[in-house]
């Protein structure tokens, strides 16, 4: 009899260590796996709430410093309109000067006529005449967002220019800043600086020329035929209406500049 019971409890046991090694650990219980789960949402929640509160506590910082750059942005853009206001009055006060010059050093009105369209070609001195205004804005749901499909970008109004320009355009002006050789149309964040000005939607485009052409050539021509896909696909707003007087300030950007004989004999 206990050669039998020795076998019954030791066969049991002696199987059951077989089968499961003594370094295996112990399966996970029911509970074990709820308790753990517990802990992992505990933990989560421990991390959500610390990150939303260091959120909370910069926000006012956050908030103090966009609004003291928003009133630097401010400030510097008051100081560059009084500066083009003052650049303003004394180009016209020169280009007083320099007229009467001219008609005192010679009789010849066609110089003084040469001079005044030569300025006017390069942008230099102010102008009005018939032409086009052309007004392109963002769709209505573009959102603030840069990359945003629905907004006018840099590369979209610098073809709607040179479309103007390859149409017979004389002289062109972007939300009142007047166009040169040498302007620039690009992007700078969320704004589109033309002459280094930032600009912002709507987009008032002015050019002097022959009205009817200057409508059919730029509206069946690349920049116009752009600005229609654009309206089409994204709902960019497009406007294109002839005006009979027309005025376009000079450029505040123009640098004269001289050439000289390399070697002078």
């Amino acid at each position: 009899m206990a050669l039998i019971s020795d076998l019954t409890n030791q066969t049991v046991e002696a199987a059951y260590r077989a089968a499961r090694p003594p370094d295996t650990p112990p399966p996970i219980t029911r509970a074990g796996r709820k308790l753990m789960l517990c802990g992992a949402l505990v933990l989560a929640g421990l991390v959500l709430g610390t990150s939303a509160r260091q959120t909370h506590d910069s926000a006012p910082a956050a908030k103090a410093a966009r609004d003291q750059l928003i009133d630097q942005v401010r400030t510097s853009t008051a100081a560059t309109n009084s500066l083009q206001q003052e650049f303003t009055s004394t180009r016209d006060a020169l280009d007083g000067a320099r007229n009467e010059s001219l008609s005192v050093a010679s009789a010849n009105s066609a110089v003084q006529s040469d001079d005044g369209r030569l300025a006017i070609l390069a942008g230099v001195n102010p102008a009005h005449g018939p032409g086009l205004r052309v007004i392109v804005d963002d769709a209505p749901d573009a959102g603030h967002s840069a990359s945003a499909t629905g907004r006018v970008r840099d590369t979209d109004l610098q073809r709607l220019l040179n479309g103007l320009w390859a149409a017979g355009a004389e002289a062109i002006s972007v939300n009142g800043q007047r166009l040169t050789v040498l302007t620039a149309v690009r992007t700078a964040g969320d704004a589109i600086l033309v002459a280094y000005r930032p600009l912002s939607p709507p987009y008032e485009v002015l050019a002097i020329g022959s009205p009817n052409d200057l409508q059919v050539d730029f509206v069946d021509g690349p920049g116009g035929r752009w600005f229609h896909t654009l309206a089409d696909r994204y709902g960019i707003k497009f406007n294109v209406a002839t005006a009979q007087d027309l005025s376009l300030p000079g450029s505040t950007g123009a640098t004269l500049r001289i050439a000289e004989e390399a070697n002078p004999s």
